[in-house]
């Protein structure tokens, strides 16, 4: 397969993933502040940090905020900025999705620029992010029954799972370290909110509730061990990195490549890490280093697939071991 095909596969399931996210994230936070007096670096300021946007120079109010990750062209995490890229993704490799996906993708892009959308985020907020919503989970269907199982298929599926490990992480971390550095709100009413609000942002609310042990854990700890770790929860990063796990071999071993993969070794080791009965206790006490390095990692993944696939250079594919050694220490 083509590096640049498989590129424009890779990043169009990383930005419908990211648009999706973003929705639930802007949703939940607003109906989250309708039930508590929180200190404004709490309110919105945390989405900024989860989405990687450390110099931002607006106002932290709602509105301010709302716009900026919903409408701001110019901010490259926001959801129109990632609808837009996800479709000029898609524009290159029409031969390869579906003609389905496609006309479902430029249609909801058309419907981001119009005054319909415009006029349902002046009147009804919580109705458009979950339109957003449902329109990305309807194109990750279209996808699911369309695209060949072929290479494609596996970056698009390496992407997707990619995205998501990476924001379940980030998520996770940024607000409990919001909830351990204030004082006011741990071990109050509001921090167990805090952590249903963190399960609504990865859609676990009702999963955890349906599986996780709480009678063991506190219900922070059990939080962040059913996001971590939980195996049979499609947006924990234990899935997620398995099936990047598993996408990435199957690109190996279709394209029959006899290149030395750090993308496989890192996913390897990062995977036996997470398995290990150390780690569950560790996330006890040290769940701030934990995530810290699981999102390091996640990014260090991600530049390890651009090297490997997309700008292959073959100086650059000799293996360093002190990669993978990060990992393990």
């Amino acid at each position: 397969m083509i590096s640049r095909l498989a590129e424009h596969c890779f990043w169009l399931s990383r930005y419908i993933e990211r648009a999706e996210n973003i929705a639930r994230l802007l949703e939940v936070n607003q109906n989250w502040l309708l039930d508590f007096d929180i200190p404004l670096e709490l309110q919105w300021k945390p989405l900024l940090i989860i989405s990687g946007i450390h110099d931002y120079k607006g106002n932290l109010d709602k509105e301010s905020i709302l716009n900026f990750m919903t409408w701001d062209q110019e901010n490259p995490c926001s959801i129109v900025s990632s609808m837009t890229q996800a479709r000029e993704n898609a524009r290159v490799i029409r031969e390869i999705i579906s003609a389905e996906m496609w006309e479902r993708l430029n249609y909801n892009y058309l419907w981001l620029q119009s005054n319909t959308a415009k006029d349902l985020y002046d009147n009804n907020r919580y109705e458009l992010y979950n339109q957003i919503k449902r329109i990305n989970q309807l194109l990750q269907g279209i996808g699911e029954s369309t695209m060949l199982r072929t290479e494609a298929w596996e970056f698009y599926q390496f992407g997707r799972h990619l995205e998501r490990s990476g924001q379940t992480a980030r998520i996770l971390d940024v607000k409990y370290h919001m909830v351990q550095s204030n004082p006011d709100i741990s071990g109050s009413n509001i921090e167990i909110s805090y952590w249903t609000s963190i399960l609504k942002s990865c859609s676990g609310y009702e999963p955890f509730l349906k599986h996780a042990n709480i009678i063991e854990n506190q219900v922070g700890n059990a939080v962040a061990e059913f996001l971590i770790l939980e195996e049979s929860f499609p947006r924990s990063v234990l899935y997620c990195l398995k099936e990047c796990l598993n996408s990435v071999t199957a690109i190996s071993h279709k394209s029959k490549s006899k290149i030395s993969n750090t993308t496989i070794e890192s996913l390897k080791t990062l995977n036996a890490w997470l398995s290990k009965d150390e780690t569950k206790q560790s996330i006890k006490v040290q769940l701030h280093p934990i995530l810290t390095k699981i999102v390091d990692i996640v990014h260090s993944i991600s530049d390890s697939m651009t090297r490997t696939y997309f700008d292959f250079n073959p100086d650059d594919h000799v293996l360093e071991m002190n990669e993978i050694e990060n990992i393990n220490s």
